[in-house]
């Protein structure tokens, strides 16, 4: 079974998110392809002014762009965004738009979503319900994350402890929870083996 897991990541919390949803898929055998979404106009200025942008493009220099062949060959898709104020990123937001000439190609496989905590109240589950509707667009079955996901007990917020980001992807940055990725990530892969295994 191929599962693509495709996100946009900033500051790298979605990237490590990214990560353990991959990770959570391998560990059921799945062959998993992680990759990103390139950012939208010259983002070097932004680069320029912010450490933890800087050291999230470096440690994501390693993972490839993200292509529209990703979504046909994989048998179950994962996306994540940052939760950007109660929707999903400009450039997945892109790259989703783009794959509209894939028609019904998609129709039938297994999809989740996740995304970063947000500081915004309702922020995050605003962004999952944008990015399940742009599943259910192109005709995916979507595993819907759990609650727990939506609406994260933990009593941090994301702005107040913007420090550097993870080394390494497997890596969580400051204070985010990684399991309930991981568990969506296998999830996704049992959901998909349980319709076409």
């Amino acid at each position: 079974m191929n599962v693509a897991v495709i996100f946009y990541s900033l500051h790298g919390d979605t990237a490590a998110l990214a990560a353990a949803v991959a990770q959570g898929a391998e560990q059921t055998g799945a062959t998993v392809r992680l990759r990103q979404v390139a950012g939208i106009g010259a983002p070097e200025d932004r680069w320029r002014t912010s450490e933890r942008i800087r050291d999230t493009r470096a440690s994501l220099a390693s993972v490839p762009l993200a292509h529209h062949d990703d979504l046909l060959w994989a048998d179950a898709i994962a996306l994540g965004s940052p939760a950007r104020y109660g929707t999903m990123s400009a450039e997945l937001r892109r790259f989703l738009d783009g794959s509209g000439q894939l028609g019904g190609d998609l129709a039938g496989k297994v999809a989740c979503a996740f995304c970063s905590p947000s500081a915004i109240q309702g922020a995050q589950r605003a962004a999952l319900h944008a990015l399940i509707a742009a599943l259910l667009r192109h005709g995916l079955i979507v595993q819907a994350p759990t609650r727990a996901q939506m609406d994260p007990m933990a009593p941090w917020s994301a702005a107040a402890r913007r420090g550097p980001p993870a080394a390494r992807l497997d890596e969580a940055p400051g204070g985010l929870d990684l399991a309930p990725a991981r568990a969506l990530g296998r999830r996704l892969a049992q959901v998909e083996h349980r319709i076409h295994g």
